[in-house]
């Protein structure tokens, strides 16, 4: 008598059972597989966090070298603080730190804030005035806050009344005030801070 070893139908050895035995053998295969997902996924979320975490940071620090700057160029345009303190061309002279800090780390800001700065900047100067020519300002020598020829703390130098642009070109305190404010609220909003 010969014995027969196989699946046959009705025997012990079903489809479901040979079903269950392909699950029971996949699913340690697939917890394996989806661990090591997981333990990716974990760790490229931990390195955006510390990537998003070093970019604050970062702006953070450049934040704390352009706000002072920053600052003296709106008491200057708005005749408030010590702006008798500061002559014609060290405005310029700031413009230019900052247009360089600015734009040599522009790639950790966004196109919001770059819109914002550049937008700050051209309500205080006009720039491209002609080959070798710096920047004008868009403020006045004198105005119901004042003289700055008289004012300022140290000698006025004549020269420096080309520096200013003619009254009609000139941006008014509001409109200096409203592009700093929006420029501080995209800086604020890099690092998270809601500005108002």
């Amino acid at each position: 008598m010969e014995v027969v070893v196989g699946v046959t139908a009705g025997s012990p050895w079903d489809s479901l059972e040979v079903t269950k035995l392909i699950v029971s053998a996949l699913t340690p295969v697939t917890v394996a597989v989806l661990g090591v997902i997981f333990a990716y996924a974990l760790k490229r979320a931990d390195g955006r966090q510390w990537f998003s975490q070093k970019l604050v940071e970062k702006r953070i620090d450049l934040m704390g070298q352009m706000l002072p700057e920053l600052n003296d160029l709106l008491c200057y345009y708005t005749w408030i603080g010590e702006w008798q303190k500061i002559p014609p061309p060290e405005v310029v002279a700031r413009k230019r730190r900052l247009d360089k800090l600015f734009f040599a780390n522009r790639s950790f800001f966004s196109r919001a804030t770059g819109d914002a700065y550049q937008s700050f900047m051209n309500t205080l100067f006009e720039t491209y005035v002609g080959p070798g020519r710096g920047p004008r300002l868009r403020t006045g020598v004198t105005s119901r806050h004042g003289d700055r020829r008289s004012a300022l703390e140290s000698e006025w130098l004549p020269e420096w009344s080309q520096l200013f642009l003619p009254e009609s070109d000139q941006a008014s305190r509001w409109e200096v005030r409203r592009a700093y404010d929006a420029l501080l609220a995209a800086l604020g909003a890099e690092i998270g801070v809601k500005t108002r």
